[in-house]
């Protein structure tokens, strides 16, 4: 069973943009009316998820692209491009590696402004989001020079986290498995969707509970390897695991 819980954000003011503070936070479909934002969040954070239903409850009136292909390709051979609010997806995607961080943001600014400035949304790390300086610069293509706003992608709430393990993994005493993670002290992991479904499919093995975040993505490696298909699993020679983990 697939589930997407409707997720929250905060705020961030232009002094706050190095250093997510505890503000107000509100529901990210309430910036809906938005000419322009950009959404922040950690690596696994559902950055992706939460701007993809955003984009799905606009319906015909957006269009999701990845920030890579946004900005490699030339919106006059795209003309549906046009007309949409543009969730860009992914700009800390095309700056890893880059030389200048601030090329393929500018690739990104210039095609902007030849589509004609139109609403957008762009997601991004933390970590890749150059702060003032970015904001600046996304303002110069925002409809009619408007204000971007910047939010920051709340951690899951203990509810969202019960929904989610409850919908989408083998865990059968939810409130049991929150309780023991938070009594193992590793209970930041709950708050993400990435470390949540990876501790999670961990535990359903009833192993020991990991005790930190590398133990916990040692131990989802070794999960990842193992070969689902009986099959497969009989006609093939599997290299020994020390091989595999090093593939």
């Amino acid at each position: 069973m697939s589930l997407t819980v409707p997720r929250t954000c905060t705020e961030l003011g232009a002094a706050d943009e190095d250093r997510l503070r505890e503000r107000d936070s509100r529901p990210l479909a309430s910036y809906r009316d938005e000419q322009a934002y950009v959404l922040l969040g950690d690596p696994g954070a559902g950055k992706t998820t939460a701007l993809k239903t955003e984009c799905e409850a606009l319906g015909a009136d957006a269009l999701s692209i990845t920030a890579r292909d946004f900005a490699t390709f030339d919106p006059d051979d795209h003309p549906k491009w046009e007309g949409k609010t543009l969730f860009i997806d992914g700009l800390d995607e095309v700056r890893v590696g880059a030389v200048d961080a601030r090329t393929p943001f500018d690739k990104i600014r210039a095609h902007l402004a030849k589509l004609g400035k139109p609403r957008f949304r762009l997601s991004c790390r933390h970590a890749d989001w150059l702060g003032r300086n970015d904001r600046r610069n996304l303002v110069s293509v925002s409809p009619q020079d408007s204000q971007v706003t910047v939010l920051g992608l709340d951690p899951l709430s203990e509810t969202q986290v019960a929904q989610i393990v409850d919908a989408r993994t083998r865990i059968g005493d939810v409130n049991e498995f929150i309780r023991k993670a938070r009594e193992t002290g590793i209970a930041d992991l709950l708050e993400n969707p990435q470390t949540l479904l990876l501790l999670a499919d961990v535990m359903a093995g009833k192993g020991t509970w990991p005790t930190s975040r590398l133990d916990l993505f040692d131990r989802a490696c070794a999960l990842m390897i193992e070969e689902t298909n009986e099959e497969h699993s009989i006609a093939l020679h599997q290299p020994p695991t020390p091989e595999l983990l090093d593939a």
